[in-house]
This record gives C-alpha cells, structure tokens and sequence, in this order.
C-alpha cells in the first residue's frame, strides 16, 4: 500500500512539473469576435488587458503533437494522436484544412465541452482516418481551446495508391466491407485530471467502431467498476465514467475499455483529488 502512494506521489509531482510557469508551444489568443491573435509573453510593450490574461492561471498547450507529415495508402486506416493540457479543461477538436470538422460520423466524437470546471487536464484526441479520398493530401489540424486561448498542431497527409491487390485480397476486403466491420478503439479521454474533493467527476472514454463498442470501467485492481458496489459511481450509455462527492480515496488509475465483436482497445486515466482552499 506505501508503495502505491508513492507510485501516486511521484505521478503527482511529474505531473506538476509539466505545469511550469513558463507555458511553451503555439498559442493564440481568442478576440472578443472569434477571430485569432499571437500572444507572446516577450513582448515588452502590453496593454493591461494582456496583462489580466497573463496573471490568469488559465493555459493551454499541445504536450504531444501529431506527425507534420504522414503516408496514406488509399483504402487503408490511419490514426492521428494529439495530447493537450489545459486549465480548465482544453475544449478538443479535429478539424479538415477547409476548416470543416474532420469526425464524419460523430461530430462530438473528439469534443470535450469547455464549460467543465475541472482544473486541470490532460486530454489525449485520436482521429481515425479510413475514408478515401482522390486528392493528393490532405491536411487535419488539432485545436485545444481553454479560457481565450488556443493551441494548434497540424498533420498533412499524402494519399498514395498502393500495390494492385489479386483476387484473394479483393474477395477478403469485399467480405470486410460487406460485413460493415471496424475495430473498436478509444477516440478520446482524460490521461490524467486534477479536480477538487466533492465536487462530481465525468470521465470521457468517447470511441469509434462497428458494431459501437461496449465501454466497461475498471479500477486499480482490475475489477470493473459498477454502482452496485458504491453508488457514487456509475458509467452512463455514452461511456463517461461519472463520481459523485469525490474523495481523496477516489485517487488512483481508471481504465476505460472499450469492446466490440472484433476488437477491444483501452485507455487509462489518472484521477488526483485536489482539497478545496
């Protein structure tokens, strides 16, 4: 049990040293009318507006960025990771370079709401690419957003036609496609959250696959979470892992995963109750 804590201790303070004061990366600031400006905390000259911004503890930054530059094979599957760490929580979205969303199936799929008080977060948004296209490349851009700020991190990606395929590939791709079959894979969550002691959680698991995943939770122990063992927790259709009046013994590792006929994928979030000033 002492050696868990400090496994949690030294996860804590990891954590928190990602949260110098010093926030680096690509960030713009969000003007009353939408529209972007550069921020730079080496400007020498800033009008006391930017100076409220700055002594705001909110931030935003891209802590993992997706590939500059990947390859496509037409009528293969392709994945773009992109992690963002935000205070409050970083509102996360895929976009197309035309500036359309870039989740065709599910418009909320990559989206967490801005609105949540959380603290702080880190949120890990994967987009999973498996439609052809005839254009050369392509480009899809991440956007965190938290408290006026946005932090960006752009892919593009090359299309390319691969090797002719023989008749036994084609009966076996036919076949896939007949049965409308898609590995199941987590698109979303938290991979660690900082949140005060009472108030109620949400933890994300958003996924992708045909048939739709089935999204169970467990514990540190392995032991799927239910409502039946402690009423304070329960897991919603949608896959959010909710708790209620949370507790200092809530700390620890949750393990969303996420199964359907072909596949399972999981995807596991670190929760640090935080005691109220």
């Amino acid at each position: 049990m002492m050696g868990m804590m400090h496994l949690k201790i030294l996860y804590l303070a990891l954590a928190l040293t990602a949260l110098a004061p010093q926030i680096n990366g690509r960030a713009v600031d969000l003007d009353q009318d939408n529209s972007l400006s550069a921020s730079s905390s080496s400007s020498s000259s800033s009008s006391s507006a930017s100076a409220s911004r700055v002594s705001r503890p909110n931030f935003v930054k891209i802590t993992s960025q997706p590939p500059a530059q990947v390859t496509q094979i037409r009528g293969t599957t392709i994945e773009l990771e992109c992690e963002v760490m935000g205070s409050p929580t970083p509102y996360v979205q895929w976009v197309h370079g035309s500036g359309q969303t870039a989740d065709w199936e599910d418009m909320s799929m990559n989206v967490i709401s801005e609105t949540s008080p959380t603290t702080m977060a880190r949120v890990v948004s994967r987009l999973v690419l498996d439609h052809s296209t005839h254009t050369a490349e392509s480009t899809y851009t991440c956007i965190g957003r938290s408290g006026g700020q946005i932090a960006v991190a752009s892919t593009t990606v090359y299309h390319v036609d691969g090797p002719r395929s023989n008749f036994t590939d084609i009966l076996k791709t036919g076949h896939h496609m007949f049965m409308h079959l898609k590995q199941a894979r987590v698109t979303l969550h938290y991979k660690a959250l900082f949140e005060y002691m009472g108030s109620t959680v949400i933890l994300p698991c958003k996924t992708v696959g045909r048939p739709l995943p089935e999204v169970t939770w467990k514990n540190e122990e392995g032991n799927v979470i239910s409502s039946m063992q402690d009423p304070r927790f329960r897991t919603l259709a949608t896959g959010e892992l909710v708790i209620n009046n949370l507790r200092w013994a809530d700390m620890g590792s949750y393990t969303c995963v996420a199964k359907n006929a072909i596949s399972k994928d999981e995807a596991e979030t670190f929760l640090y109750p935080i005691r109220p000033n």
